[in-house]
């Protein structure tokens, strides 16, 4: 457990958590902007558990837009992914039939050749 203590609107907190000093630096920094930006805002008729509150609910606004972003995105992924299925299992019916017929192709080659040689052999007779 690391504890890092960051300043929030001119106060020094501790915290302790899991995570490197410098990731809970970085949200104390983000926090203490979106605070100050929000005591700024008010004029400094604002209390700082006032700027708390607003402060809490900006940063929550700010979460539930990046998660219907990403849900949306992830959703648009699962389309696309999909997508990609639908068009990789026609691309595999393709080749399959491709195949088939490469092999239909070839045999009336043969076919066909056995057909020209039929054709030499019984032209010859009556030259």
């Amino acid at each position: 457990m690391n504890t890092v203590t960051i300043r929030i609107a001119g106060k020094d907190y501790h915290i302790v958590g899991t995570e490197s000093e410098e990731y809970i630096q970085k949200i104390g920094h983000y926090v203490d902007k979106v605070m100050n930006n929000m005591i700024e805002a008010g004029e400094n008729n604002l209390s700082t558990v006032m700027a708390s509150v607003l402060t809490s609910v900006n940063i929550a606004d700010d979460y539930f837009k990046e998660r219907d972003k990403a849900n949306q995105q992830k959703t648009r992924m699962n389309e696309i992914e999909k997508k990609l299925r639908e068009a990789q299992n026609k691309m595999s019916t393709f080749q399959q039939k491709n195949t088939r017929l490469e092999e239909q192709r070839a045999d009336l080659k043969i076919k066909l050749v056995e057909k020209e040689t039929e054709l030499k052999q019984l032209r010859n007779p009556y030259r």
